[in-house]
């Protein structure tokens, strides 16, 4: 069994999304660092994770990262993510922060609208459209900030959906 199989789901689903990151040109060393030291402590200890972990968030550079998360997610025995599905992967956890509260429903559907055209322009996700340009469009003292909030979150439950069909239907497992 790989050590990735016998992580608890939101580090498997942090893993995944390290994966998706690195294949986009998303990657962000400070994040990827951090993960290395949740992997540890979660009893997880390879190599590369080790040196990983060893790196300072601040001054990790993107060209040294980069091989080192490679080396990483091939030490934990993550398989490749297909281009096609990591835009899914992304969206599935930017979805997941704006329901969690761990990030504003207005940042959130701006980064899914972004993800839009590379997620097949999915219905799901053109949604989120609509209540985004309210938000953007009209002024703060006249909007319904809470409402807004409201469905926008509600949105990404259907984009979550989406992208646990379009991922479970690519041969890849829900984290």
């Amino acid at each position: 069994m790989k050590p990735v199989d016998n992580l608890p789901d939101e580090l498997r689903e942090r893993v995944s999304r390290l994966n998706a990151d690195l294949l986009t040109d998303l990657l962000s060393p400070d994040e990827a660092v951090w993960l290395a030291c949740d992997l540890l402590v979660a009893g997880v200890e390879t190599p590369a994770l080790l040196e990983l972990a060893g790196e300072s968030p601040t001054r990790l550079t993107l060209a040294d990262a980069a091989p080192l998360v490679r080396q990483t997610l091939a030490e934990l025995g993550a398989e490749p993510i297909d281009a096609s599905q990591a835009p899914w992967v992304i969206a599935r956890d930017v979805a997941r922060q704006m329901i969690a509260g761990g990030l504003l429903p207005e940042d959130g559907a701006r980064s899914l609208w972004g993800l839009w055209w590379s997620c097949d322009n999915a219905e799901e996700i053109g949604l989120m459209l609509q209540p985004l340009e309210a938000w953007d469009e009209t002024l703060p003292e006249h909007r319904d900030d809470d409402a807004l909030r409201a469905e926008m979150r509600e949105l990404a439950e259907g984009v979550v959906r989406a992208a646990d069909a379009h991922l479970a239907a690519g041969g890849m497992v829900e984290p």
